[in-house]
């Protein structure tokens, strides 16, 4: 009996030994979490010990400042206290407080994500940004090689929020995040795996919550200002088969942009391929502005709504597909129309509704189409228009250039469809209801 108590506290003690192998603290290696002492040598240390054979390196509750930016390594993760999407506030959970990188965006981001590393349940705010001073920096955080995962994370004030482009990435994962970024938000490129993107919002709210419950209303002013004038909020260029779900952006200069990349040495097109759905841009001047998109496949909105315009640029040939999408307001930049296209790529539209309701003070123009074809071609199915007693006199626009549309099934509230058609290719316009 005795001899098998011993062998039982043996095997205790050696699984004591490893059961904590795989995580460290950054207190243990030096980090004071007062928002004064810099913190960059401890959280490092702590990562590349954890780097030695993988593992989580735990961050406690506290304010943690850094005058350097950070490396998590392969197969490391840097965990908060957080246990989902959560506000920020500066006297609750774990909050990171960079300071580098002050007017210079070229300089490494505040986090380097080598492959498989993640980096979860965490708050971030730069305290040196003001909302009456902001000042450029660099990236907040950067994926790099293979999955690296950005999961239960909220950024209050980067001046560019997460890049996963600038280098050569795959199947990154980000998932229940909010940020307030102020030029760039989310920049998605050179991927060539299957990347997800899932409940990410961009929204000034994360800037404004630092100080809960006090909500300073001129501060909120002057940031919603500053990102209606500079902010692009998805920025996205190469991808394969990139997902993403439950996206949202307000008071931004662009919601959506597709950006052209250039053709890689094997010819290969380097452009856009992605489904976006459950998603929105709300309140500003340009919803969606498609510069290029891969000629194959393209872009996919199902399920989404934008306030406001589309802008699909002229070197655009890939599809652009909208199914079950919401289009309200008036476009200011494009004087009045919902849908722009310039490109020589097919628009669709299926069960969409094109929303004529002026939220936004400014002189309605019943003479600008909703839909502006000017080049391309253009498939139009069960959509409805809704005036909300503004009545339009033009619906859809089809340019001299237009190759070819079909225009069929779609009702018109209060009235009938009106098309003005100066395409020389062939249009079908059939089907189409008042009521």
């Amino acid at each position: 009996m005795r001899k098998l108590v011993s062998i039982w506290a043996v095997w205790l003690c050696i699984g004591t030994a490893f059961a904590g192998v795989s995580d460290f603290d950054v207190l243990d290696f030096g980090a004071v979490a007062d928002g004064v002492t810099d913190n960059t040598q401890a959280f490092q240390k702590a990562l590349n010990r954890a780097a030695e054979k993988g593992g989580v390196v735990h961050a406690p509750a506290g304010r943690y400042r850094f005058d350097g930016v950070l490396t998590i390594p392969r197969s490391v993760g840097l965990q908060g206290v957080a246990i989902g999407p959560h506000s920020l506030f500066y006297d609750r959970g774990t909050v990171l407080m960079p300071c580098a990188g002050r007017d210079d965006e070229t300089s490494p981001p505040f986090i380097t994500m080598e492959s498989s590393s993640i980096l979860r349940g965490l708050g971030i705010v730069y305290p040196e940004q003001l909302p009456h001073d902001i000042h450029p920096y660099p990236y907040c955080i950067q994926t790099t090689g293979r999955m690296a995962g950005i999961i239960d994370v909220t950024i209050a004030n980067a001046y560019n929020g997460i890049d996963c482009g600038s280098v050569n990435n795959e199947s990154h994962n980000l998932r229940d995040i909010n940020i307030c970024a102020l030029r760039r938000g989310i920049y998605i490129d050179r991927t060539t795996d299957i990347g997800r993107i899932e409940n990410v919002h961009l929204h000034s709210v994360a800037w404004w919550d630092l100080y809960y419950p006090e909500r300073r209303e001129e501060e909120i002013k002057a940031i919603n200002d500053y990102t209606l004038e500079h902010l692009e909020g998805f920025i996205i260029g190469r991808c394969d088969w990139e997902y993403m779900v439950n996206c949202f952006v307000i008071w931004a200069k662009v919601g959506f942009r597709f950006i052209e990349t250039p053709v890689d040495p094997a010819g290969h097109d380097p452009q856009a391929n992605i489904l976006i759905t459950q998603s929105g841009s709300d309140i500003g001047p340009l919803a969606v502005l498609v510069e290029k998109c891969q000629y194959h496949v393209g872009i996919a909105f199902e399920n989404c709504q934008f306030f406001d315009g589309v802008l699909i640029e002229k070197e655009n040939q890939g599809p652009v597909k909208f199914t079950n999408c919401v289009f309200v307001g008036w476009s200011e930049f494009l004087h009045g129309a919902h849908l722009v296209n310039k490109g020589r790529g097919t628009v669709y539209l299926t069960a969409c509704h094109f929303n004529a309701k002026n939220w936004i003070e400014c002189k309605w123009e019943p003479d600008i189409p909703f839909i502006q074809i000017l080049n391309g071609a253009l498939q139009m199915m069960n959509c409805r228009f809704m005036d909300n007693g503004n009545p339009p006199d033009a619906h859809i626009y089809l340019g001299k250039n237009v190759r070819s549309s079909v225009i069929i099934g779609n009702s018109v509230e209060g009235g009938k469809l009106k098309v003005t058609n100066k395409s020389k290719g062939e249009v079908k316009i059939l089907g189409n209801v008042q009521g």
